[in-house]
């Protein structure tokens, strides 16, 4: 009865078994260490105890042992732990009791895929697993082995009293002020719902790591020094130090910046902003900030996440120089690209997997893949957001149709996840003004009057150009020009890849000196986009002429600055961001001019958000209230004004059963399908639609094909060696090595290529675009004109 295996190694030619019992227990010690700080401990040890217990029975060990024909996945190993659990607890007749085991009878039904909890009829999902029998006699016989019913009882009775203390928390977090019942029962639910994916994700995370440590015989657990926030904060605070030294204006107003966010990491924080001009040194003053907080707070980690992986990138060096590369993971798409080494690549996978680093940098994509995605990669990273600082930089960019769900999740990770969450920009969003708002502390700025930094930093200005009736492009780059010649080297910003390409080639026509005009859009891969920008930086501070045509991934995170700036018209952030690169650090004198024209020519087509945006810049920018296109008031204003009239998108709107609805809603009451629940008992907050959600849940919109494009002879070389016959293990590594040569295209336009004979079908199944379509000044062309192309 004790020896049924739950997993078989190969050691030294010998086998040896993992029991169910043994593997059980080293869960239960896991995620009862995962939940401490969470003070649901016992929650998670009783989960992990009776997430296999589907596995004791002889079916399954035969099938372990190769003794029968039975294949992956047809036996059933999940339900049996989650109904022992529930017909336990109805023995005692205690309807806390009853509901906890529910709870934690989800989470076990769940450590292998995420469900929806009532079916397209309206049924409870959940009672029609715990109805099955497969084995069942056999295995409840059996449970003894993993925990007796005395452990049992006293177990369920403290997990009992945790899950009460969390449910009367979240209770409290859903009746706010104002709100209807209606209303307070949907929040209510979606935060139960967060509540059982975070303790899935300790559940998944427990097991996954225990078998990984038994198949491997290695120690898979992080040991980190005991005083690592005191060598973190000793090493910012001698590089404050340093910083200190400086004494130009910009440097001292950095510093006082960064002082002010080291003091208030005194105070109990749940959501607060840093709001610092562009320039302003945000990056070092929020770690500073998170660095001091977990250290006198007790938090596990700092994440810092981003939009962008330009952002990413640029701001990971300087946080490796401060906490130091053995505590710190960056985990994007193209790290993993870099790298050659086997061993370095599986290290760097398994501390992706389980993000249990110090200090995590990642995208703002996978940040919120953790939270809704419906892989279970993403559910077991959830638990590590807890007791954490989490930095948001750029928070404007969370797209328009995730706010809410962000709004929510946020809430849930300060409130119940006891994290602090800072949310950085220059262009702060007025998450707290919509629908599902944002709960931000009373004292939520970190520098106090902010006001007086955008003052004192102010090193541009905004003009309006804006007309009736527009610019063409001719006379956008007549415009260009005579501004280049009065203020020096510029940078011209637009919307669209074919307007930013059409600029380009009049500007080059214009150009009467010896200057060189620099074309760059997403059109490129990134590779080219990188070399590039690493040669616009070169020319810039070897102050050789120079002007630059380019669509907005300039204003993400890349690190330059020009005397004179020319935006097309788009929402006041935009306007902002672009400002951001001019005179950065107050090098081209007091204050140098930033332009915003209306282009009459831009198509926008499905840019609903950017046309949006336009049309309130418009409005406001007519309004003597507005003059300072740059201060913190303009932009409240303009992000009230845009989420008002974004107001139907905030919710993540999809089809669901036939009917349109939202993800706030399938994650919450789902009354759509509840509305036709057969079991009146059912409670409201248990019919959370996860797995349909997860499934639709895109941080992106993305429909593209991707191609590899022979940019340089290293992307020949890489399209030759995916031509011929390879093994998988060296194939894997040239397809990593190909990620900066990549490009996602729409399918019209990969239509449009093929149907030109541009596009090869590699053995491999990726795609490789014909050397004479790929341009070095425009990137992917087809008919002399660059290809409108969404790039990840």
């Amino acid at each position: 009865m004790n020896h049924f295996a739950a997993h078989i190694r190969i050691s030294k030619g010998k086998e040896e078994i993992q029991t169910v019992s043994e593997h059980c227990q080293a869960s239960a010690m896991l995620a009862e260490k995962y939940a401490e700080n969470l003070h649901t401990s016992n929650i998670a040890k009783l989960q992990a105890l009776i997430h296999d217990c589907g596995k004791l029975c002889k079916d399954f060990d035969d099938y372990i042992h190769g003794r029968n024909n039975l294949k992956r996945g047809m036996i059933d190993h999940c339900y049996a732990g989650a109904r022992y659990l529930k017909e336990f607890a109805e023995k005692t007749q205690d309807s806390k009791l009853v509901e906890t085991a529910e709870f934690i009878g989800r989470t076990v039904l769940s450590h292998h895929g995420l469900h929806d909890w009532l079916d397209e009829n309206g049924k409870s999902y959940f009672a029609n697993r715990v109805e099955k029998e497969e084995r069942y006699c056999e295995i409840k016989d059996n449970v003894c082995s993993v925990i007796s019913e005395d452990e049992l009882k006293n177990l369920l009775q403290v997990a009992g009293d945790e899950y009460s203390k969390v449910r009367s928390r979240i209770l409290c977090l859903s009746k706010m002020e104002g709100r209807s019942k209606a209303e307070a029962q949907k929040f209510f639910a979606f935060y139960m719902g967060q509540f059982e994916r975070l303790m899935e994700s300790i559940l998944i995370d427990a097991d996954r790591t225990d078998t990984a440590g038994f198949q491997c015989d290695l120690p898979i657990e992080l040991i980190l020094h005991k005083n690592i926030w005191e060598l973190f904060y000793e090493n910012m605070e001698a590089k404050c130090r340093e910083f200190g030294k400086q004494t130009d204006q910009i440097s001292r107003l950095r510093s006082s910046i960064s002082d002010r966010c080291r003091i208030y990491s005194k105070n109990e924080i749940g959501i607060c902003r840093l709001i610092v001009p562009t320039g302003g040194g945000k990056t070092l003053s929020s770690l500073r900030f998170a660095i001091n907080y977990c250290k006198r707070h007790g938090k596990d980690r700092i994440f810092y996440i981003a939009p962008f992986v330009s952002i990413l990138e640029q701001n990971s060096d300087v946080i490796k120089s401060i906490v130091g590369e053995e505590y710190f993971l960056e985990h994007h798409s193209d790290i993993i690209a870099a790298m050659e080494n086997d061993e370095e690549i599986a290290e760097y996978e398994l501390r992706s997997d389980k993000w249990d680093m110090p200090v995590i940098a990642t995208t703002l994509v996978q940040f919120l893949n953790t939270m809704f995605l419906d892989r279970l990669d993403s559910v077991r990273r959830m638990h590590r957001l807890c007791n954490s600082v989490i930095i948001i930089d750029e928070v404007q960019s969370v797209p328009i149709k995730c706010v809410s769900l962000f709004n929510m999740a946020m809430n849930f990770l300060s409130q119940i996840g006891k994290s602090c969450i800072v949310l950085c920009s220059a262009t702060q969003p007025t998450f707290e003004r919509t629908s599902y708002p944002l709960i931000i502390d009373k004292n939520y700025s970190m520098t106090g009057d902010y006001d007086k930094d955008f003052l004192a930093f102010k090193r541009n200005e905004i003009i309006s150009m804006v007309r009736c009736g527009g610019y063409s492009y001719e006379e956008a780059a007549d415009f260009c020009i005579e501004k280049y010649h009065e203020e020096g080297n510029l940078l011209f910003v637009v919307n669209t890849k074919t307007a930013a390409f059409s600029i380009y080639q009049e500007v080059k026509k214009r150009i009467t000196d010896s200057a060189k005009v620099i074309h760059l859009s997403t059109n490129m891969c990134p590779e080219h986009r990188r070399k590039i920008i690493n040669e616009l930086k070169e020319m810039l501070r070897l102050h050789k002429k120079v002007v630059c045509v380019t669509t907005q991934l300039i204003e993400a995170g890349v690190d330059i600055s020009f005397p004179c700036v020319i935006r097309s018209l788009a929402g006041m952030d935009n306007a902002a961001q672009a400002a951001g690169r001019c005179n950065r650090s107050g090098e081209y004198g007091q204050c140098c001019k930033v332009y915003l024209l209306n282009l009459n020519e831009e198509r926008l087509g499905n840019l609903k958000e950017i046309r949006t945006g336009q049309k309130i810049s418009e409005q406001m920018i007519k309004i003597d209230k507005y003059s300072d296109m740059l201060s913190a008031e303009t932009m409240r204003d303009y992000f009230e004004k845009y989420y008002q009239e974004q107001r139907e998108e905030l919710e993540y709107n999809v089809e669901d059963i036939g009917i349109q609805t939202d993800l706030v809603e399938l994650l919450s009451t789902d009354k759509y399908r509840g509305s036709l629940e057969m079991n009146q008992n059912r409670k409201f907050y248990t019919g959370q639609a996860f797995q349909t959600a997860g499934k639709k849940f895109h941080v992106i919109d993305d429909t593209s094909v991707s191609i590899i494009v022979p940019y340089n002879e290293e992307a020949k070389e890489i399209i030759s060696d995916l031509r011929s016959d390879i093994q998988t293990d060296k194939l894997l590594k040239v397809l990593r090595k190909a990620q900066k040569y990549t490009i996602g295209i729409y399918e019209p336009i990969e239509k449009k290529l093929k149907e030109e004979h541009a596009l090869e079908m590699l053995p491999c199944g990726v795609l490789a675009l014909e050397e004479r379509f790929y341009d070095n000044e425009a990137g992917i062309m087809l008919d002399s004109q660059p290809m409108d192309l969404l790039i990840f």
